[in-house]
């Protein structure tokens, strides 16, 4: 597997760049609660799904173009359960939780940890309706947030890549709802 070389450059926003061929290991994702109780864990979890797995530098680069990036601060809410929005959020750099009603005394649980390259708020952004899930950082963080008119603007400029984008969603909500079948 060849090294993913990152940075993020205030002035321009996040930049990837690797040497020999592109592997987007920097977009593993976690596979779910179970393998995501740590910070470190969800970085490293051993059944690691990969979004866009075959996707090239310049194709980050023409998605990341169509986000806005921003800096969370730890305890910095990204997402509020309840909450409408169509936007999905890519964790670039740094950590978040996520959290459920039902934690003792009437709070919330830790339910999984995000690192860099999961990607968060899929459901409303098909769906349109109210968040499920609080989405905390936990550290400094840097997310990337795709709106479903960013991902039209590129799929008129680079149809390919938002059709595998969006294919690749497909592939891991649908990870995600066989794994919380089976727990």
């Amino acid at each position: 597997m060849v090294a993913v070389a990152r940075s993020y450059d205030l002035g321009h926003g996040w930049q990837p760049w690797v040497r020999g061929e592109l592997t987007m290991a920097f977009f593993d994702y976690p596979g779910g609660p179970e393998t995501a109780a740590t910070d470190t864990q969800a970085a490293s979890a051993p059944d690691a799904q990969v979004f866009l797995a075959d996707a090239t530098e310049q194709d980050w680069l023409d998605l990341l173009a169509h986000t806005e990036r921003r800096s969370i601060a730890p305890g910095e809410v990204v997402i509020s359960r309840g909450d409408i929005g169509r936007s999905l959020f890519l964790v670039l750099d740094g950590s978040v939780e996520v959290r459920l009603p039902g934690g003792r005394f009437r709070g919330s649980r830790r339910t999984a940890v995000f690192g860099p390259g999961s990607v968060l708020g899929e459901i409303a952004f098909f769906d349109g309706q109210a968040r499920s899930a609080d989405v905390i950082a936990t550290r400094p963080s840097q997310i990337a947030e795709l709106t479903p008119e960013g991902l039209m603007e590129l799929a008129q400029q680079q149809p390919r890549l938002a059709t595998a984008a969006l294919l690749d969603l497909g592939r891991i909500l649908a990870q995600r709802l066989r794994s919380q079948e089976a727990s």
